[in-house]
């Protein structure tokens, strides 16, 4: 099926969606469950919370990957706005050895712009790429919707993982620093 037809496209993405969740492996299911509650109760630092919350979702996102046609160098959602938080720029610097801008520059909607630490169309910090970055996919068959100039002309079923999401918020109110900004605003082009 074309999938230049968003009607094709959306419902691709909608059965693609019920497959996955279908057959979601019993233990990923477990940990996410239970993930929030043992994020709450423990006495980590936000940072490593963060760091454990990264591998479990790199262990999800792994299966995940069989699902979506996101791939290496696939780079269109780079163009999007990317939010981050000040626990993950922190942890950018850390795990990457970057840093940061000295004053952050002012919020405005950089949708269409590249991120700055996308070169040749890789990302240059994958491994430390923040939490939005980590959650998104398509479940379309193609990547045909991701392009910057199409990709707001429609909502498509996306994944959400509810206790991923408490537990990412968590994570960010124990930081204390809660103002969320777009990746632009504080790194520069590598």
């Amino acid at each position: 099926m074309d999938e230049w037809n968003i009607e094709i496209a959306k419902l691709n993405a909608r059965l693609n969606y019920d497959r996955l969740t279908a057959c979601l492996p019993a233990n990923l299911v477990k940990k996410e469950d239970g993930l929030f509650e043992g994020f709450l109760k423990s006495h980590r630092s936000p940072h490593k919370k963060l760091k454990e919350l990264y591998e479990f979702m790199d262990e999800l996102y792994a299966f995940v990957g069989k699902f979506t046609p996101c791939k290496k160098s696939c780079s269109d959602c780079c163009y999007y706005n990317v939010t981050i938080s000040d626990v993950e720029i922190a942890h950018i610097e850390k795990a990457i050895g970057i840093k940061r801008l000295m004053t952050s520059l002012p919020k405005r909607d950089f949708h269409g712009e590249p991120c700055p630490l996308l070169k040749e169309g890789a990302c240059v910090i994958y491994k430390a790429r923040p939490f939005v970055c980590r959650r998104h996919v398509t479940l379309c068959k193609t990547p045909v919707w991701c392009h910057r100039d199409r990709c707001n002309t429609d909502v498509f079923p996306l994944l959400s993982f509810s206790e991923i999401n408490k537990s990412m918020d968590l994570i960010i109110r124990e930081s204390g620093q809660t103002k969320i900004m777009d990746i632009r605003q504080v790194f520069e082009r590598v």
